[in-house]
């Protein structure tokens, strides 16, 4: 009995022994390039940016040429990113195959199914520098002309101005409109209303009738 527990202890380092050598199989490592602009003053640019995996799940450092390597990386899906503070860059993902065959294409999160394949070894450039603050906005002209308030004000006065042009070259629309037109009221005339308001003088009633015809 006790000389099969023995030879099960003995059997234990050399099962662990093959289990770490199948994980080391399986791990691969993932390489590129860091491209930045070629005016870049910052002499401090790789040691400033770093390269992840998974948002943190990996971690790999740039050197001075830009190359990268980021090992122990299992067969999967990842989305690789470069940080840096001054520049943006575009996310990729990289599909890593259980024999290590690796392959790259654009992170189209609208579209996950539409593949646009990149070369390996990865080049991932700089797109833009990043911008902290909203540029302040300019005025300009258009904005002015396209307010609600001018366009409310702008369009019935551009109906007034076609509408009868058009209705003058088609003889039956302006027949239509012109028995469509209600009949002129007899209303009172703003502009005298207020300059007898202020002078204080009463309106003059308008003569509807004829005076009286002189006997002969």
């Amino acid at each position: 009995m006790w000389w099969k527990l023995v030879c099960l202890l003995a059997l234990v380092p050399f099962t662990m022994a093959e289990d770490s050598s199948i994980l080391e199989k399986q791990a691969f490592s993932i390489e590129g390039n860091v491209i930045f602009p070629a005016n870049t003053k910052d002499q401090l640019w790789s040691a400033n940016s770093r390269v992840i995996l998974n948002h943190g799940q990996y971690l790999g450092f740039v050197q001075d040429d830009g190359a990268f390597v980021v090992n122990n990386v299992p067969s999967g899906s990842y989305v690789v990113q470069v940080e840096n503070v001054d520049f943006v860059f575009e996310p990729i993902r990289v599909d890593i195959t259980a024999k290590g065959k690796m392959r790259a294409r654009k992170l189209n999160v609208l579209q996950p199914n539409s593949v646009n394949q990149l070369p390996y070894p990865l080049k991932l450039t700089a797109r833009e520098t990043t911008k902290y603050f909203r540029k302040r906005e300019e005025w300009r002209v258009t904005d002015m002309l396209m307010s609600p308030m001018v366009l409310m004000l702008a369009l019935p006065l551009l109906v007034m101005l076609i509408l009868p042009k058009i209705a003058a070259t088609d003889p039956s629309l302006q027949k239509e409109m012109e028995q469509m037109q209600m009949p002129r009221m007899d209303m009172p005339d703003l502009s005298e209303m207020l300059t007898n308001y202020i002078s204080g003088s009463k309106p003059q009633k308008k003569k509807t009738g004829s005076g009286p015809s002189k006997k002969k």
